[in-house]
């Protein structure tokens, strides 16, 4: 018995000591990490949907639709390693609520208002491929990516547009949460007629809205 106690003494002492070492290993990997930038973020969510495309298996799973498959195709011959150029676009709250016609909801709650203006914005990109026609849309929807990360230099809702020299643009929709908490989602721009080759394209195509347009560098 006094054998037994002895040895899962040991034993527990063992277990507190690696839970020691594993705590402070991780405080040091977290204190040691530089947070990832929202160019950064983005790249990320590319790149997953780019290996989307050429993965068939992939596309298989969510459709069996020839003429999909083959707008999915066309995307992944691009190439999305290196952006031409990075824009940010945002949209201020009146702007937004304009669009939406979300002004008429005196009654609603502050964190009613969030969500609506979030989603809004969040639906922009979507509707402007639904200009492209329906197979286009349920292609782009196949290779939509989301996540969610901790930036704590997010301080608004903001669509960074990554456009290339020989594939279609993408649109990265991040929106802020609670604690620094970052949304991001991923959709390539189908629509033909989305001029985005600079920022007075970009500025023209969004003509009937107010937005703001700057070019994100690359990072070095």
């Amino acid at each position: 018995m006094k054998k037994i106690i002895r040895n899962s003494s040991s034993g527990l002492a063992i277990i507190i000591v690696l839970i020691m070492v594993f705590s402070l290993s991780a405080c040091n990997k977290e204190s040691g990490v530089e947070t990832k930038s929202l160019y950064a973020q983005g790249m990320e969510i590319v790149q997953l949907m780019s290996e989307m495309t050429q993965t068939e298996e992939y596309v298989g799973i969510y459709t069996g639709d020839s003429e999909i498959k083959t707008i999915i195709q066309d995307i992944s011959i691009g190439d999305y390693s290196s952006p031409k150029a990075v824009y940010a676009i945002s949209i201020n709250d009146d702007n937004l609520a304009a669009m939406s016609e979300l002004s008429n909801l005196d009654n609603a709650s502050e964190e009613l208002n969030n969500f609506l203006l979030q989603r809004t914005l969040g639906s922009l990109i979507p509707q402007i491929n639904g200009m492209s026609g329906a197979t286009k849309l349920a292609a782009s929807s196949i290779c939509t990516v989301g996540k969610t990360f901790v930036n704590e230099n997010a301080t608004e809702n903001v669509i960074y547009l990554y456009t290339y020299e020989n594939a279609i643009p993408v649109a990265v929709t991040f929106t802020i949460g609670e604690n620094q908490a970052v949304s991001a989602s991923g959709v390539f721009v189908m629509y033909d007629g989305f001029t985005c080759g600079s920022l007075d394209e970009i500025k023209s195509f969004f003509s009937d809205i107010t937005v703001d347009i700057s070019e994100v560098l690359p990072e070095k």
